[in-house]
């Protein structure tokens, strides 16, 4: 028994040691540590958990640091094992006088190098007492993974020499190498860090350098770097050399003809000199010369003048002088000919030299005039004495005298014409400058009054080039779209209307899979999880031209009361709802029209209410110019407000673009004006010609444009054809008639409009006001550019029944159908009754484009009124055919472009921490390049890589075109084969590991 007693002692003191309130000293001193009553929550609350991760350089330890609040004790566990803290106090929040009990731990080099078990981590337990095991009864913090720093030297990737021709885009390639934490890449110019904040170089999420528009500036040695906590490393220099390829001068005028007549030839010159080649640029290409045949016929060959023979001598004068004379007639000068040489007037002595003392003049010829042929000897030259001169025998030669006279007289009247003609040249200059100098004074191109010229005016230079307003473009080639044919899936009825696959529409294949939900909202908002999607096209679609009963729209739109709706909105062409930072999709499926708006893409703890509407009234069209055509639905999307989008949203759309024959050049247009104002539309970007500075991302599929933006305005999308290209859009034939019995006439309205969703709703609801009936399902016919009209002729009508039309047969012009400037465009053919009672009205109407016959389809009417019982404003369902494909990606299976998702499944088919997990995977770049580029390529969203390559994660990017693009029910299990050819396994095992849960 008293064995038994001590037992039951000794449990009982157990017992009591145990209990909370055991001591009244322990009670005092836990209520005066914590700071408050026992009856109060004295649950331990970390104020500091340890951070996601930490990193020991070289021999520094980790320092692992936790602060909670109603605690009395903290440990640590690391690795599966506790340890004591290195540190621990108590300290007092000013602001809120709380006690905060801080500790932290150091965790040593070695003790992560000799854990073998995976990853390093360490956790925080807090408790409220001091008494109890470590992690029993404690509140346990997230853990923190403690990593070894270190960055290796050798670079994946490193840059290389690279010649570039100025003003093209530069891209030098760079990948870090291996380390942790992940390496900051940055680059040097000439050994001098680069300042990538200004925009003009720009380093990718790869780590590559792009320079836009390179310049001569931009010639030097590229180093690339990366830095992390451990390290800092750079690769080899790499030179960049811009060249400049020559270009000619202009023209020099030409030159005067070799000759004054015959064969000559002009010349004009230009030099290689503009610019003039450098760095080994190529030299201009062509002539420097060019050369011209001149001339004229010359007249016959002239006849040069002779002298005829000398006159008899005169008489001997008193001055002992005689004279003879000659004419230049023998034969005289004609055309053009030369006068005679010599002088017409001969003196000499006529005494025999006894008239002395004065010498004469020598007239005739002498040793220094020997051009004077017939004249005299010198030897003859008689000389006049002295004393005759003293006597003033001697006078001057009437004949030298007279010949003096006139060539002085000649000369006056030269020097006083030559005067006259200066003074008129100078005048007329004058008047010339100042009437050229009016005359562009009212045209209005003086210095400082030059007209502003549009982003969209063409300029011309001084060579008479071409130029554009807009920075060159920095793509190499403008991209044609061919045709690759993967296999056949016909679309429209025989015959020559098959179009098959289309699998490549530019270098690179792109094929889009729409996203449709219902847009009638209750209270003008998304449900977050399920929205009812759109048939598609190659569904059947039920045409009731009945009007639909109209929500209450008061009701709708009463969340749209801060956001300004355009005042012409056509209600059932617009949808809206609020979004917060979760995301959703709005859509218009009787347009087929969709904005996604991405997880994240309205700031966390906002709401942002957006609208999606469609546009048909044609004074809200871009006007086209010759040879453009409109091939998708206007699309407005608001509010255009700075800011409200932290991301890009992706608007989904129709276009009647054929990509099967090609030669397009698709151009996306924008206006970013204010709804209430009329649009002001400017070319945003052509497809294909996008460069690093392009703000949005237009992705091309058979039947669908995806654009991913992150302006929220006016878009539409205008086509032309590339040079020598002969493109087709896909036009949609319906024809409608009144749904009352005819009586004696009876009216066909045949409409021609694009192949969209949108275009037929459009004809849908102008029928539905005239109480309309389609008489024959839409049926699909193309129209290819080159000026054609398009005819319709009616046929094998019913007896009884004839044409107001003498022909039975209307065109259309070819531009009122290919600008797209008009909607719901229709001729009509009018029927009387001739004979007969019959109201039946049965006939065929043949559409096809003129000189290209293949181009043909048929619409067959009947209708029998009297064995039918028709509603009062109903149609028979019809069947709208798509141009759908099936699309062979890197997975096994196909996939059509034209799917219904599950109308009840949710808006996005990756959850947010599956996404989370794939970029974490594949936002960082590897040497085997299976990261991010490889998920774009096999996407076939590779196109323009560089959007990605500029965002913080471009596999989030990625994946949220995928998400609008892709809502066939086969997505995930596509997406997780494409992961598995790409030999990323570990992407796929993310999606299988959770795939019961939310596939």
């Amino acid at each position: 028994m008293m064995g038994n007693s001590v037992i039951w002692k000794l449990l009982w003191s157990i017992f009591i040691a145990n209990l909370d309130f055991s001591s009244t000293a322990d009670f005092f001193s836990d209520s005066a540590l914590l700071g408050k009553s026992r009856f109060q929550d004295d649950t331990p609350k970390f104020v500091q958990e340890p951070d996601d991760s930490y990193h020991i350089v070289r021999n520094k330890p980790a320092t692992v640091e936790c602060k909670a609040i109603n605690a009395v004790r903290i440990n640590f566990r690391c690795a599966g094992q506790f340890m004591e803290p290195t540190h621990m106090e108590n300290i007092v929040d000013q602001e809120t006088s709380t006690k905060i009990l801080s500790t932290f731990v150091n965790v040593e080099r070695a003790d992560v190098e000799e854990y073998f078990g995976g990853d390093f981590w360490c956790e925080c337990f807090a408790y409220n007492t001091n008494i109890g095991l470590d992690g029993v009864g404690g509140i346990r913090s997230k853990q923190g993974t403690i990593e070894i720093a270190y960055l290796r030297k050798r670079f994946e990737r490193e840059p290389l020499m690279t010649r570039v021709q100025v003003s093209k885009t530069t891209q030098l390639d760079c990948l870090p190498p291996e380390g942790k934490p992940l390496p900051e890449v940055f680059w040097l110019k000439d050994n001098v860090e680069i300042n990538t904040k200004d925009g003009y170089y720009i380093v990718s999420n790869t780590g590559d350098l792009l320079i836009s528009q390179t310049q001569l500036r931009d010639m030097g040695n590229y180093t690339c770097g990366a830095k992390n906590l451990a390290a800092r490393r750079l690769s080899e220099s790499a030179s960049l050399i811009v060249y400049v390829d020559g270009s000619w001068s202009s023209w020099s005028s030409w030159t005067e003809c070799s000759v004054k007549c015959g064969k000559g030839e002009t010349r004009r010159m230009r030099t290689c000199t503009n610019p003039a080649p450098l760095n080994g640029g190529a030299t201009c290409v062509g002539d420097s010369v060019q050369t011209n045949p001149c001339g004229s016929i010359c007249p016959e060959k002239g006849v040069d003048g002779r002298w005829g023979a000398w006159s008899s001598w005169s008489t001997c004068s008193t001055e002992c002088q005689h004279h003879r004379k000659r004419y230049c007639n023998d034969p005289p000068a004609k055309d053009g000919g030369s006068y005679c040489i010599g002088n017409d007037l001969d003196g000499g002595n006529c005494t025999g030299g006894r008239c002395r003392g004065k010498q004469i003049e020598i007239i005739g010829p002498s040793p220094t005039n020997p051009t004077n042929a017939d004249a005299p000897n010198p030897d003859d030259v008689r000389g006049i004495g002295i004393e005759d001169a003293d006597h003033g025998l001697l006078e001057q030669n009437p004949s030298r005298e007279a010949t003096n006279t006139s060539t002085n007289n000649d000369t006056l009247i030269m020097i006083i014409g030559l005067c006259i003609a200066v003074v008129v040249f100078v005048v007329v200059i004058a008047i010339v400058v100042f009437l050229l100098k009016r005359k562009y004074q009212n045209q209005g191109y003086m210095a400082g009054n030059i007209p502003p010229i549009g982003n969209a005016e063409e300029k011309k230079n001084k060579n008479g080039q071409d130029m554009m307003s807009v920075q060159p473009d920095l793509t190499q080639q403008v991209v044609v779209f061919p045709h690759h044919s993967a296999s056949p899936s016909p679309s429209i009825e025989p015959p020559n209307n098959n179009y098959p696959t289309v699998e490549n529409i530019y270098d690179k294949p792109d094929v889009g899979l729409p996203i449709y939900a219902d847009h009638r909202l209750s209270n003008g908002s998304v449900p977050n999880r399920s929205s009812p999607e759109l048939p598609p096209p190659n569904s059947p679609l039920v045409m009731n031209l009945v009007p639909p009963n109209p929500p209450n729209l008061l009701d709708s739109r009463h969340s749209m009361s801060s956001v300004q709706l355009p005042a012409n909105a056509e209600t059932e062409a617009v949808t809206w709802g609020s979004f917060n930072h979760s995301g959703g999709r709005l859509i218009l499926p009787e347009s087929g029209v969709c904005m996604t708006i991405p997880e994240g893409a309205v700031k966390k703890g906002h709401e942002a209410e957006l609208y999606l509407g469609v546009w048909r009234d044609d004074t809200n069209r871009p006007k086209t110019s010759d040879g453009q055509t409109i091939v998708s639905p206007v699309i407005v999307c608001g509010p255009n407000v700075p800011g409200i989008l932290m991301k890009p949203i992706i608007l989904s759309f129709h276009h009647c673009a054929s990509m099967r024959q090609g030669g397009w050049m698709l151009s996306l247009f924008n206006s970013d004006t204010q709804p209430e104002e009329a649009p002001c539309w400017q070319k945003l970007v052509t497809l294909g010609q996008e460069t690093i500075n392009t703000q949005v991302y237009a992705q091309l599929d058979p039947n669908q444009c995806h654009v991913m933006t992150e302006h929220m305005q006016w878009y539409t999308l205008i086509g032309e054809a590339v040079p020598g290209g002969r493109p087709v859009k896909i036009l949609r034939l319906a024809a409608f008639a009144s749904n009352t019995p005819p009586s004696v006439e009876f009216s066909i309205r045949v409409y021609v409009v694009e192949d969209t969703h949108d275009a037929l709703e459009g004809v849908m609801q102008e029928e539905r006001k005239f109480g309309g009936r389609l008489l024959d399902k839409p049926k699909q016919i193309p129209f290819q550019d080159g000026g054609h009209n398009l005819c319709l002729t009616i046929e094998e009508l019913t007896p009884g029944w004839r044409s107001k039309l003498a022909a039975n047969y209307q065109e259309i012009p070819f531009q009122h159908i290919w600008s797209g400037n008009q909607n719901n465009l229709h001729c009509s053919f009018s029927l009387e009754l001739v004979e007969g009672s019959s109201p039946n009205v049965s006939c065929k109407i043949q559409v096809y484009q003129k000189a290209i016959l293949s181009n043909r389809q048929v619409l067959n009417i009947q209708n029998n009124f009297n064995k039918e019982k028709l509603p009062s404003c109903s149609t028979p369902s019809s069947t709208l055919k798509g141009r759908t494909s099936t699309v062979t990606t890197n997975s096994s299976s196909g996939f059509s472009s034209m799917l219904t998702l599950d109308p009840h499944g949710n808006n996005f088919r990756l959850p947010p921490h599956i996404r989370q997990k794939l970029c974490l995977l594949l936002d960082q770049p590897n040497a085997r390049g299976n990261d991010w580029r490889m998920l774009a390529q096999a996407l076939t969203v590779d196109r323009y890589v560089q959007y990605f390559a500029t965002k913080s994660s471009p596999t989030e990017h990625i994946l949220n075109l995928w998400e609008a693009r892709h809502r066939e029910e086969s997505a995930i299990t596509d997406l997780m084969n494409i992961f598995r050819v790409m030999g990323r396994m570990d992407a796929a095992a993310v999606m299988e590991k959770d795939i019961g849960a939310w596939l």
